[in-house]
């Protein structure tokens, strides 16, 4: 289900009560117990859901919240995390919200509470845009995670990938707001719960206890807060479970890691991992970082946009809200998505209008107002992008590697015994449960993968004449390409295509100082130059190509107004970008995730076709993040925190439809489900 299904997010309203107390028009209700917010949170929540003694000393603690308002609930429960010396290491805190205030309003409601504090502060500061989906606030130096998952809490909940320990049921009333207590609801929430998860709420309401008593919850009825009689705890605690309990976290022998390629996406995943503790060897068959792929003076973020709001425009819009938090010093230009018709035009104002994006993130600009905020005539009008721009790969890929310098390995490193080149291999990080460690990168250029072979619980990557270039429990292939080849796979059919760019003087085109895309892109270049892009075939040499530099500027020409560029007479004082080969898959999405076992799923494709609920063998430790086409630049960062997120134990940042329409495996399934598979 797509995420738009629902409709847009509706703002939050707020509004103040006679006593000055937040109050929503919309649902005729207080934000929080007049008796006290912090203390309705500490109360009803943080004790009733027994928070210290649930993430004792555990490796990670997760709370699924329903109805984020105002934040309380996670202040509260970040305060007592940060009291507790014996917390655990990791807070995960999930809070789905259909209406939320915007930044002011939140501030505002703050000050009327008296939240005050570096952590509200913080929240804040970092409080996301009223766009659908997940939006991801990281604190305590990265160990606590706040999730907002903007939209209906219906569809969101059966879509979180996350495994919950504790549950904080806070919408507004029962009686005012039903669709929130409702049945369904409650079993999605059920189908999250790790065995002998909490659950808390304020109220007592019977339909609410039949519901969760319905999704397996034990209740138990206790002293109300605020002068209310009585409100509810339980405790996940099913007679029988009619749905598979939520995945343990894997376990690994130990934290040490290989990322094939050092593109855009090798160098991203790598650091993803790196920050969690994790020891990265980066194997890249080229001398150098960014040599393939990647390697352009100027990669732009290609943003997509859909009436449908649909898994291409969601993802794209996840992947630039995380660049966008992962990289907050580096200030975005902007993009201008000129239309190639007057029709185009009226579509992208409709399209828009039904989105209902805020102004900072989209907008539909008329000609003349593109013009100025270009620097450059445009044809016609277009979407606004401000969030889009514009890096260059190389110094992205060069300031991911900026890390301390590899731990020194431990005495007695284990051998590799009878496994092929009988090497010596690096000694292990600590494992998870050791409380990990310093993360850091082995950076290997002109070390080119020629297979990858099992060795008990590990994988080593061999080179030339059988030599272990390194070896670890986890592979991530980002080698374009060739990942296909090392890991066997041959449901993917990948397509290469052959893209070439064109420099132009700054003379040409020197007053643009946004991004422009439509029928072509260019991207203002820091000497003053342009960057036009790019082909987009399926040529065979990296040659430069006049024909593609000219294809370029008459695209390009047919975005500006007449007579701003002649491609012509620019072709003359053009000079050829950079040549590479681009890996896209059939439906334009890229491969990220676990890769399947394309040999053990032909071994059962009888059993697994004839239910398309069982899961495909996959390849132990083995991921990929490829096929990224056009969209590197953001598609890379959402590879590293997907991955990242996944081989750590953590909930990925995405919805579980959305790795779905990411994930390896699902050409092979459509094999399955179409017998095509033998």
């Amino acid at each position: 289900m797509s995420a738009a299904a629902s409709g847009p997010p509706a703002p939050g309203n707020l509004a103040f009560d006679e006593a000055g107390r937040p109050w929503s028009p919309r649902y005729r209700d207080v934000y929080r117990s007049r008796a006290g917010a912090f203390e309705e949170a500490r109360t009803v929540f943080v004790d009733g859901c027994r928070l210290v003694q649930g993430w004792r000393s555990r490796q990670r603690f997760t709370v699924v919240e329903l109805g984020f308002g105002l934040g309380v609930n996670f202040l509260a429960t970040l305060a007592a995390w940060r009291a507790d010396p014996q917390r655990s290491q990791r807070l995960d805190f999930v809070s789905i919200e259909a209406h939320p205030l915007s930044r002011s309003e939140l501030a505002r409601a703050h000050e009327a509470i008296g939240a005050t504090g570096a952590d509200a502060e913080a929240l804040r500061a970092h409080w996301p845009l009223a766009l659908p989906g997940l939006h991801r606030l990281r604190l305590a130096d990265g160990c606590v995670t706040l999730t907002l998952a903007i939209g209906d809490a219906a569809s969101l909940a059966a879509r979180l990938p996350v495994a919950a320990d504790a549950f904080f049921l806070d919408g507004f009333s029962p009686a005012r707001n039903p669709a929130m207590w409702s049945p369904g609801l409650m079993k999605s929430l059920a189908r999250l719960a790790r065995p002998q998860a909490t659950l808390s709420t304020y109220t007592a309401a019977g339909a609410v206890r039949d519901a969760l008593a319905l999704a397996g919850f034990q209740l138990a009825l206790v002293p109300g807060f605020g002068g209310k009689r009585e409100r509810i705890e339980a405790i996940y605690a099913p007679r029988w479970r009619t749905h598979p309990a939520p995945p343990a976290p894997p376990a690994w022998p130990w934290r040490e890691a290989i990322v094939i390629g050092a593109g855009l996406a090798g160098t991203a995943t790598a650091s993803a991992l790196a920050r969690r503790g994790w020891r990265v060897a980066l194997l890249e068959r080229r001398s150098a970082v960014c040599a393939e792929g990647s390697a352009q003076p100027l990669v732009a973020d290609h943003l997509h946009l859909a009436p449908d709001d649909n898994p291409l425009a969601r993802l794209s819009r996840a992947a630039l809200l995380l660049q966008t938090a992962r990289y907050p010093g580096q200030a975005p230009i902007g993009k201008l998505q000129v239309a190639d018709t007057d029709a185009e035009f009226q579509r992208q104002r409709a399209s828009l209008a039904s989105l209902a994006f805020p102004a900072e993130f989209a907008s539909v600009l008329e000609a003349d107002a593109a013009s100025d905020l270009a620097g450059v005539r445009v044809r016609r009008g277009g979407l606004w992008l401000p969030l889009c721009g514009a890096v260059d790969p190389l110094e992205r890929c060069r300031g991911l590697l900026d890390l301390p310098p590899p731990a020194p390995a431990n005495p007695g490193p284990r051998e590799a015994g009878a496994c092929a080149g009988d090497a010596r291999l690096p000694s292990p990080a600590p494992a998870p449960d050791a409380g990990g460690g310093d993360g850091s990168i082995a950076w290997r250029p002109r070390s080119e993968v020629l297979r990858l072979e099992r060795c008990g619980e590990l994988w080593q990557a061999l080179g030339a004449d059988g030599r272990v270039l390194a070896a670890a429990p986890v592979v991530v292939l980002a080698n374009a390409g060739e990942a296909m080849r090392l890991a066997a796979q041959s449901a993917h059919a990948l397509r290469r295509v052959r893209g070439q760019t064109t420099l132009l003087p700054a003379q040409m085109l020197g007053g643009l100082r946004t991004v422009l895309g439509g029928d072509a892109y260019a991207c203002p270049m820091p000497d003053g130059g342009v960057l036009v892009g790019s082909t987009f075939d399926d040529g065979d040499s990296l040659v430069p190509d006049p024909e593609a530099d000219r294809s370029n500027l008459r695209r390009l020409a047919r975005m500006l107004a007449p007579a701003v560029v002649d491609p012509e007479t620019a072709l003359l004082q053009a000079r050829a970008g950079v040549c590479g080969f681009r890996f896209t898959a059939r439906d334009r999405l890229p491969l990220i995730g676990p890769l399947p076992d394309e040999a053990a799923t032909r071994a059962c494709a009888a059993e697994l076709g004839r239910n398309d609920r069982l899961p495909l063998p996959l390849m132990p430790g083995v991921y990929g993040a490829f096929a990224f086409g056009a969209r590197g630049l953001l598609w890379s960062t959402l590879a590293a925190e997907i991955l990242a997120a996944t081989i750590d134990g953590d909930a990925p940042p995405v919805e579980t439809d959305l790795l779905a329409a990411l994930a390896p495996a699902r050409f092979l399934k459509q094999q399955l489900r179409r017998r095509q598979l033998r």
